[in-house]
């Protein structure tokens, strides 16, 4: 993921680059660059679990039009879990405190950060390996759906769990 924090900084107009050769201007944009990279990263997050929450709703219409309205219910949980992260990871506080804002954050905090919002990018392949399942479970595996359910939600939850550990990175980058 590094290359995209090199992308980010290739799109510098002429005017940025003339700021940058201004002592202390330097310093800020590159923490402005990583601030972007730190937002296009919780993007495609956001995206990623919004491709499994649509998944989800069309495992329930199909599990609505079986008659299985109980796996319905079990799945609404996962569903509403994976909604909460969505919606949190796009409304996340950027990695970084602006010029005159109050709380500074520093480059290593940053980092730190950096590293972690890719570690919750890999957890969207878990949640996507588990929605797997349940649609395996679905199609030709009735007796295991509860169980492919039950990991689904695990994973869903131990997302919610990973986002507030995110938040902590921050707020303990910010006291350091």
């Amino acid at each position: 993921m590094e290359n995209l924090n090199d992308l980010v900084k290739s799109g510098k107009n002429s005017f940025q680059e003339l700021m940058e050769k201004i002592p202390g201007i330097k310093g800020y944009k590159a923490k402005e660059d990583r601030r972007d990279t730190d937002k296009i990263i919780r993007e495609e997050i956001a995206k990623k679990f919004e491709e499994e929450w649509t998944r989800i709703s069309a495992i329930q219409r199909d599990l609505i039009k079986a008659g299985n309205l109980n796996a319905v219910s079990d799945l609404e949980s996962a569903a509403i879990k994976i909604r909460q992260f969505t919606d949190r990871i796009k409304t996340a506080p950027y990695g970084y405190a602006g010029l005159l804002d109050a709380i500074k954050v520093d480059d290593a905090a940053l980092t730190r950060l950096y590293e972690y919002d890719l570690y919750l990018l890999k957890m969207a392949d878990t949640v996507k390996a588990s929605v797997d399942e349940v649609e395996k479970a679905v199609a030709s595996d009735p007796d295991n759906i509860k169980n492919a359910i039950s990991q689904l939600t695990k994973a869903a939850q131990d997302s919610l769990t990973a986002f507030n550990q995110r938040t902590e990175v921050i707020i303990g980058a910010s006291e350091s």
